[in-house]
């Protein structure tokens, strides 16, 4: 038996879900598909999605026209975040003859080699994707042979299946006065949503907005250690930023959140750049140790709403710094080396540069990384390159008086 595994958190399951079902049964020969309702993903808040059973329900309800759909608790049974390594296995328990494929969107394609038990992954189960506007079947495919010269089975589906955005959909629910968002879903789902209120403005979740709020949030996700140098890095942005012309609230607010995704495993990384559609570029993708700066953007804009631009780059370039920085980018930067905590060979050094010069310290910084890197056998990403020469190009910007 060709079995398919298809995971998501489904809240809710739409239209577009069930014709990528479609089209993967279809091309792939699969004589059936499981979908697996994730329990809590860690790119959502506390009481932001649907109840598990709320989502596992409306799964089942969309399953009920099609033979080949089937619905499993597994995830939400056993709580919390789910590798699918790990699940894989208890799906191989259950069906020990069945030959599995693994049904994924084109951005966890192309970061599924960094995934927890990786091996085991490829070992056990075909890696299947299809294109979508931003990623295109050649470049699937490109990575595809790639996965497969390490010994990975992949198949790209040439499939064109309908874009349906499940935040969009949430929002069109909640405004009472349209009902067309019924038309992106099974009308089972539709009648379940209204039946149960889901959706509505006073389910909705709260979107924090205060450093209160914030720091909360980071406690429940940060380790005792991480949390600590969070607030040390926010303490010292906020000292730093009337030196070098930045905002000194803005400045607290984006050291606090820096680190926001610093201790999620590699599988809770990508799963926020696939549940909003984002793509690592490649030199970033091949170094996991710099994800958490560019995905904790993705979840400051997407999960906590901040829209400011300048914030969310704060957070994107605090470990590779870049060309063009602008003094809240350079601000963050220089924190998270002077902070209280922070012990390596050279941070008194690093500290007096600080309170001279945003550049000069910037000039430190970004070589000490540089060297850091080659020490360690490694190549320092494009960004830090260019930082570099645009330091050794332009004047110091502020000299302390």
């Amino acid at each position: 038996m060709k079995i398919g595994l298809y995971g998501g958190t489904f809240d809710p399951i739409h239209n577009g879900h069930i014709a990528l079902c479609e089209a993967f049964r279809k091309e792939l020969g699969l004589d059936r598909i499981i979908l697996m309702p994730t329990a809590q993903p860690p790119h959502k808040l506390k009481a932001e999605m649907a109840p598990a059973a709320h989502r596992a329900a409306m799964c089942e309800l969309a399953a009920e026209p099609y033979p080949f759909l089937t619905v499993s608790r597994v995830e939400i049974a056993r709580g919390g975040a789910s590798f699918t390594a790990d699940t894989l296995d208890i799906m191989m328990a259950r069906y020990k003859d069945a030959e599995w494929h693994l049904l994924m969107g084109a951005d966890m394609f192309l970061t599924v080699s960094t995934w927890f038990r990786y091996e085991d992954i490829r070992k056990n189960a075909v890696l299947c994707t299809v294109p979508r506007d931003d990623v295109s079947l050649e470049t699937l495919k490109a990575h595809a042979a790639k996965l497969t010269e390490d010994g990975a089975r992949c198949i790209v589906v040439p499939a064109d299946t309908p874009r349906i955005s499940s935040t969009a959909l949430r929002k069109a629910v909640s405004d009472q006065d349209n009902r067309n968002w019924r038309r992106f879903v099974p009308a089972s789902v539709a009648d379940y949503i209204e039946d149960h209120d889901l959706y509505l403005p006073d389910s909705m979740a709260e979107v924090p907005t205060t450093n209160e709020q914030y720091i909360a949030i980071l406690k429940r996700r940060l380790t005792p250690y991480r949390f600590e140098h969070s607030l040390a890095v926010a303490d010292e942005a906020k000292r730093l930023a009337p030196l070098y012309g930045a905002d000194p609230e803005k400045a607290y607010t984006a050291g606090l959140l820096h680190d926001i995704m610093k201790d999620a495993s590699p599988a809770e990384q990508t799963g926020v750049l696939e549940s909003f559609g984002v793509t690592l570029d490649p030199d970033t993708l091949d170094a996991p140790k710099l994800w958490h700066a560019a995905i904790g953007a993705v979840f400051l804009e997407h999960v906590l709403g901040i829209t400011d631009l300048d914030m969310l780059n704060a957070v994107r370039y605090h470990t590779t710094a870049r060309a063009g920085m602008t003094p809240l980018e350079k601000t963050v930067y220089i924190a998270d080396f002077t902070a209280a905590g922070r012990h390596y060979p050279d941070v008194a050094e690093m500290r007096r540069r600080a309170d001279i010069s945003s550049d000069e310290a910037m000039r430190y910084a970004v070589r000490h990384s540089i060297n850091e890197l080659k020490e360690k056998g490694r190549e320092p990403h494009p960004d830090t390159l260019a930082a570099q020469a645009e330091l050794q190009r332009n004047p110091t910007s502020y000299t302390k008086g």
